[in-house]
């Protein structure tokens, strides 16, 4: 488990919010608590991995209203809701936004760091990712217009022939095309190239 992730535990009650601190900090787990969910949406950071422990039952909005304002500002962040009293549609609601588990209060210490661990799992997903794709998208940026087409077609499957027909230039400058897009891209072969280019799907 990164060790430099965060979770933020959001509860009104400060004896529910102390506990689960404890259990976290017990299992190392870096956490940061907040009485409110504005305090949580005035610290959080998208760029360091973590999650949310939310309550579902507070003053000021639910645990799901505050996920939701979450999303709106900084995108899907993993989370798992805690409750007093669960009901089917609110776990429903809850697991269609992306929530981990719901759990109920009290909850076994054990199930409680499993689920952290499996949304902070996801948030480094979703960092690498992000990561993948900005390291991606400043590498296309070195590649001309043409470099960029010639690139794509390769992508599609097509040969150098090929390429060069439909484009309409010649088998020599499409082999040189793809001599520059191998080094500016870092790619020694047509199946490295592909992976680099081609949207991982969703895990």
């Amino acid at each position: 488990m990164n060790r430099n992730a965060i979770v933020y535990v959001v509860d009104d009650d400060e004896g529910m919010r102390n506990s689960m601190a404890f259990v976290l900090k017990k299992a190392e787990i870096n956490c940061k608590s907040f009485e409110t969910g504005k305090q949580a949406l005035d610290e959080w950071d998208s760029q360091t991995p973590g999650c949310w422990v939310v309550d579902y039952q507070m003053p000021e909005m639910t645990g799901l209203a505050l996920v939701q304002d979450a999303h709106r500002r900084f995108g899907a962040i993993p989370f798992v809701l805690v409750t007093g009293v669960g009901t089917v549609p609110m776990a429903v609601e809850a697991i269609k936004m992306g929530a981990v588990t719901v759990i109920e209060k009290p909850f076994h210490h054990e199930t409680f760091i499993d689920a952290v661990n499996e949304a902070i799992t996801l948030d480094l997903q979703r960092l690498e990712l992000a990561n993948r794709e900005l390291e991606l998208s400043n590498k296309i940026k070195l590649l001309t217009t043409r470099e960029r087409e010639v690139a794509n077609l390769v992508v599609e499957g097509c040969l150098t022939k090929q390429i060069a027909k439909q484009l309409g230039i010649s088998v020599k400058t499409v082999e040189v095309h793809r001599s520059h897009i191998t080094k500016k891209l870092g790619v020694e072969s047509v199946a490295q190239l592909v992976k680099l280019l081609t949207p991982p799907r969703p895990r």
